[in-house]
Parts: structure tokens; sequence; C-alpha cells
């Protein structure tokens, strides 16, 4: 099958990587992809690194209605059979350029979002059940919306060490750390966070925890942090390309988001390691961290809840061990690679389908 999906990045971030994640796996699986993405220079660095085909075209911007046109002449010229947009501009524009063709558009949504961008598409993909059932009491079709999982990969995980990624971050192999990747903004809970270690400090005085990410609110948080005495424990590390080792030699991974989650795969990333995880229960968060079982969730913006849920995995090390564990097998279950490329081909049937029917 020829696939030509749309995106409109601001960053390289959680819904970039799975939408570039999704490209390599349908090629891996035979198909031919060709993605169309508005100018963005990490975004461009990881299609090179990973060697994707794709184009950068003038496809951003809610206000240019020429877009339509672009996604329809790249759909002409690839001879692409479905458009497979991601964010909600490339969904809005993406869906006209795929009508224009006569091709069916599949939506791709990886966060809570308003479903006004959606209402073009021929079929839409929700990344979790609680973004299904968000779209859903906005009156989208249940019908018309599969829940695929975001994934990560969970074979053949190269082994950590993860005294040796302590010391390479200048911290103790024995102390306890606790580590957060997401980008530095306000709704991402950050600050939360710095409250929740202000309040363990006196527990536990040797804790540090690695903040991985960057950011407009870094130097508030980085005063934030002074403030609060923490300038020792709260450790930002801006971008990390290996966040996923700092997260597998951690003793916890936390994300106390305040809203516009979906099914964040730093979260997936940590689990797939065995970390347990205490995270805001927004979203899709619950349909991986099982409060009690593969982590804890706690409530938006609550710092004190956050600081008991840690406080009790970072003084028991066995409750660490069964949690990390349990979260392990869940995310082999239930949130594969294949898994999601396998039911994402039965999405782009289902869209065939339903534009031949409607022919």
């Amino acid at each position: 099958m020829r696939v030509l999906h749309v995106i409109t990045p601001k960053r390289f971030s959680g819904g970039e990587l799975t939408a570039v994640d999704v490209c390599e796996e349908l090629i891996e699986r035979g198909h031919d992809v060709l993605i169309a993405t508005k100018p963005c220079p990490p975004v461009e660095a990881e299609l090179k690194r990973r060697g994707l085909p794709f184009r950068v075209a003038s496809v951003g911007n809610k206000f240019n209605p020429t877009v339509p046109l672009i996604v329809a002449g790249l759909v002409r010229r690839f001879g692409a059979e479905v458009v497979h947009t991601h964010h909600s501009t490339a969904s809005l524009w993406g869906s006209y350029g795929a009508w224009l063709t006569g091709v069916p558009c599949v939506s791709h949504v990886h966060a809570i979002n308003t479903s006004i961008w959606l209402l073009s598409a021929t079929h839409i993909i929700a990344c979790a059940e609680a973004v299904k059932t968000h779209l859903v009491a906005q009156g989208r079709r249940a019908d018309r919306i599969s829940v695929v999982y975001n994934a990560v990969e969970t074979d053949g995980l190269e082994p950590v060490d993860p005294p040796a990624v302590r010391r390479a971050l200048g911290l103790s192999p024995e102390g306890l750390l606790v580590s957060m990747a997401a980008h530095l903004s306000r709704r991402k809970g950050h600050a939360v966070l710095l409250e929740a270690l202000g309040r363990l400090r006196a527990g536990f005085p040797a804790l540090r925890c690695a903040i991985m990410g960057d950011g407009a609110e870094q130097e508030a948080l980085q005063q934030m942090a002074e403030r609060l005495g923490l300038a020792e424990t709260a450790l930002f590390l801006g971008y990390r390309s290996d966040a996923r080792d700092i997260m597998a030699a951690s003793d916890a991974v936390a994300l106390p988001s305040l809203e516009g989650e979906g099914l964040p795969l730093s979260l997936l990333e940590a689990a797939a390691r065995g970390r347990p995880i205490v995270a805001t229960g927004l979203a899709g968060v619950p349909e991986l961290v099982l409060d009690g079982e593969t982590g804890f969730t706690v409530a938006p913006g609550d710092a004190e809840e956050l600081a008991d849920r840690l406080g009790r995995l970072l003084a028991d090390a066995e409750l660490r061990e069964r949690v990390g564990a349990a979260a392990r097998e869940l995310v082999a279950r239930r949130f594969t690679r294949q898994g999601r490329a396998e039911a994402i081909e039965r999405v782009y049937e289902q869209a065939l389908a339903a534009k031949r029917g409607r022919r």
C-alpha cells in the first residue's frame, strides 16, 4: 500500500516520534511511505537519520486554504492510496486534500484535542480509549474511531548499567534517583514535581531528580528550585538522547501533567524497562499506569499526593521491583510495535472499504 503521511510539528516530541516510528514500521512491513512535513529542523534531522523518505512542504498554518491543493498534488505524484495525518492542522487540510483526490484520510489523534479539525476524516485513530471517549463526547461517531495504542520496542532492549549511567551524571550509584522526561511547559507539571521534591527532602536527603527536556519554562523552574532549596536535588539536564537509559537507571519515573495528555511515550519507555511510575491520571495514563499495580496515579496539581506515592516507592525496594515488573509485563502484552502496525493496517483497509462504500 502507498501511504502519504502529513505532519505539522512544532518540535520533535511524543506525537512526532510516534509518527516517525509508524512510518518506519510500515516500510519494514512492505508498504511504500512518503512523509510530508512542514519545516521543522529536529523532525527533518530525525527523518534523515533514519533514512525515511520525506518532503518539506508548506502544509502548516490553519489559515492557509492552499494547503489542500499542496496535499492533493503530493497524493497524485506519489500515487497514495491513503492519507494519514498527524496533528490538528495536518488533519484539517490533509483530509480536504485527500477528498480532492478521492482517497481516504486517516487522522491520528495523539492527545486530548478538539474534534473540529477531524470533521472530514474518513476514519480516526485515537491513541487511547480515553481519547476516543473524548472525541465521541464531541459528536464524532464511535464506529469511525479505532483505538490504536502508542507503542515501544519491547524485544531485544539493550541492557543498561544503572551505576554507570549514574556515574556519568556525576551521581552516586547507590543514591535514590527519580526522573522525568518531558518538554518544559507549564502543562507538564514540573512545578508540582518540584513541590513534591521539597516535601520529600527531609525523609530522603540524598534524593536526586533528573529532569530531562527543554522549553520556555526552564528559567522559571530553575529559579523555583533555588527558592525551594533544591539546587542540588533537581538536575536540569536539557534534551537527552539517552533519556531512556536515564529512566532505566532510575528508581521511579514521574509525570505530573496538568492537562493535554494522550498516552505519553516517556511512560511507555519507562514501563518497558521495568520502572515504576507515578503520574497524573489524565487521558490514557490510567490505561498504562494501573493504580497500585504498574504504578500510581495522582490528581492533577496535588504535590502532597505525588510526594506520598513517590515516597512509598523510594522507601520500599521490593515494592519498586514488583510494580516495575508488572509494568514491563503489561507493555509487552498490550503496547508492542508489531501490534500497533497490524492495527493500523486494519484501519487502512477499513477506511478504503468505507470510501468505496460511499462511492
